[in-house]
């Protein structure tokens, strides 16, 4: 018994080329990205709160793609902070949700199918908000959390 995990008739010089990766040359790499960016462009949604200290942008699938934060935050404690910034990020995400509803319905739309089976499959099925859902739920969040930063 031998401790060789490897067969005795195995020849690892014929097989090493199976293990080796090429990519393209830089060249070819650059030209290929540069059809790429003029071609997609990235769909953002942004909510600000009401004070203006705390701005989120999302991608459309929801996740965070920046926080900007005014100088204002300083005055902040670092829970409050993050409360505002979740409160916001949440906001946006919702916002970006209820584009992939938009875009889902009119997809499922130009196919022939039903808008209000295809609304309560949006909804119920994939938990997505609608444009309205989503703007009633701004308007709460900034009536209730931000009633009197106004006056």
């Amino acid at each position: 018994m031998t401790d060789d995990p490897l067969p005795a008739d195995f020849d690892d010089d014929d097989d090493l080329p199976a293990l080796s990766f090429y990519g393209p040359d830089a060249e070819s790499a650059a030209s290929d990205l540069d059809t790429v960016d003029d071609e997609v462009v990235a769909t953002m949604f942004t909510v600000t709160n009401p004070p203006g200290t705390v701005t989120v942008s999302t991608f459309m699938d929801g996740s965070v793609q920046r926080i900007d934060l005014s100088q204002e935050v300083i005055s902040m404690t670092e829970a409050d902070l993050a409360d505002e910034i979740v409160v916001i990020a949440r906001l946006a995400t919702q916002d970006a949700r209820a584009a992939q509803y938009v875009h889902v319905l009119d997809g499922m739309r130009q196919q022939g199918h039903d808008d209000v089976a295809t609304r309560d499959f949006l909804s119920r099925d994939l938990d997505l908000p609608s444009p309205e859902d989503a703007s009633a739920a701004r308007a709460h969040v900034f009536a209730t959390r931000y009633a009197g930063d106004h006056e």
